[in-house]
């Protein structure tokens, strides 16, 4: 399942080839290779180069340089940085330090991506739907018990037509992407005033869902986490894909928290099935996060987001029906044969490590352009760094959003750029923005 992942990547620079370069001694291509990545944020990268700079490796020693590079791979929470930064400091003089501090800025402003930004949301305005087809399963797949998942994003036009639509992640690749597409080519909305951009995903299983001991036994043969953990970026691309199936169909959710030490081996224990708990309570609308004692009493609102209609704003003291199996429990509203209840899933508090989000960034970080695309979709920083390298399928998308944003001169300039690069989608999009175009409004008609 994992060839075609495996046989697709891209890369504009690999840490794992940073580090054999190193380690064979050919300290000018590894330096090279280090100093691409360093704007992607790439803690190892910065620290790295410190080392080499601090040990002449390719170069004369540079303690200066080496105390600048230790203070921004501190900055990027390298977990050896901050200690090693504490003995190079010891030792330079008052000079050293400012003209350290002085390069230290300077590095700052090479970095692209620095933390995780907001993740952009599908458009809150998306017509209802009014016929969405189910994609049928591949009969190869079926047959050999292939599982897995497809994300796609599409365009949807004013009669509620879905125009045009991509690939934005699938697992494994090559397998359920065209089936997705031609479902969601015959899905149906609600006419509107304007063309819509939206994400959806649509998972792919049997007899109830993906058997994790399957997902182990596909992470075991192909040491995945080994690798992921050796710093193989498309390794880790596909590490992330895969906790993110798994994510997505637990009947669990997650709280990846980023105090917690990254896990040595995966803890595939936090995919164990927890009960639900019912709510004792009506008139809340929104979702929460909250701790929860063990008689159910809900003891601390950690988050939420409440609905204006909300009658309740504050859970804490409410309780909780059912058998209390976590600490803390994600609160929201969900349809159960037509009708709104409200329920508390468990919330499982575990590494980051265990993310496939953690996975993906990682691997973008580390030069792989599956994941710097995926990346894109949910960070304007990793969006506006493939713009600057002129990825077609970043500028094709990114240009029909501001074409809906009202930004039409910029947008149709990326859509000319990725059809300019034969990326296959760009055509059709830009059609739907020219037959908008010349369409007459009733005023115009004769």
């Amino acid at each position: 399942m994992l060839l075609a992942l495996f046989g697709c990547a891209t890369v504009q620079a690999d840490m794992l080839d940073a580090l054999k370069a190193y380690e064979q001694q050919n300290y000018t291509e590894a330096r090279q290779q280090f100093e691409v990545l360093l704007p992607l944020g790439n803690e190892l990268a910065a620290f790295n180069l410190g080392a080499m700079a601090y040990q002449g490796e390719g170069q004369d020693k540079d303690l200066v340089k080496a105390i600048a590079h230790f203070m921004l791979a501190a900055e990027l929470q390298h977990p050896q940085a901050k200690d090693l930064l504490a003995t190079l400091a010891a030792k330079a003089n008052e000079s050293q330090l400012e003209q350290a501090t002085h390069h230290y800025e300077q590095l700052q402003q090479l970095l692209v991506i620095k933390e995780l930004a907001a993740g952009t949301d599908n458009d809150t305005e998306m017509p209802e739907p009014v016929k969405r087809v189910a994609p049928e399963y591949p009969k190869n797949a079926l047959a050999n018990g292939v599982f897995g998942y497809v994300k796609v994003r599409f365009l949807v036009n004013e009669q509620g037509e879905v125009t045009a639509v991509d690939t934005l992640d699938a697992y494994p690749e090559h397998i359920f992407e065209q089936a997705t597409i031609r479902a969601v080519k015959r899905w149906r909305y609600e006419p509107s005033d304007k063309k819509h951009l939206q994400h959806v995903r649509l998972d792919y299983s049997m007899n109830g869902g993906v058997k994790l001991s399957a997902v182990e036994n596909v992470m075991e043969k192909h040491k995945l986490w080994e690798y992921a953990v050796a710093g193989a970026p498309q390794y880790q691309f596909v590490l992330g894909t895969l906790l993110s199936l798994i994510d997505v169909q637990s009947a669990n959710s997650f709280w990846y928290d980023p105090e917690l030490p990254l896990a040595a081996q995966p803890d595939f224990s936090i995919y164990k099935d927890r009960a639900r708990l019912r709510a004792n309570f009506n008139g809340f609308w929104g979702s929460a996060v909250v701790r929860v004692a063990k008689d159910g009493t809900i003891t601390e609102q950690i988050n939420a987001q409440v609905e204006q209609k909300s009658e309740i704003a504050d859970l804490t003291g409410l309780t909780l029906k059912g058998k209390v199996e976590a600490d803390v429990y994600r609160i929201e509203r969900i349809s159960v044969n037509g009708v709104s209840k409200v329920f508390a899933t468990p919330s499982i508090q575990t590494s980051r490590s265990m993310s496939g989000m953690f996975w993906w960034e990682q691997a973008a970080k580390n030069g792989n352009l599956d994941a710097q695309r995926v990346m894109a979709a949910y960070d304007p920083q990793w969006e506006s760094y493939l713009l600057t390298q002129q990825d077609a399928e970043v500028m094709a998308w990114t240009g029909t959003r501001m074409m809906l944003e009202g930004q039409h001169e910029q947008g149709m300039q990326f859509l000319e750029q990725a059809i300019a690069k034969h990326y296959e989608p760009a055509e059709m999009l830009k059609k739907q923005f020219n037959w908008h175009k010349t369409r007459k409004t009733p005023d115009e008609r004769p």
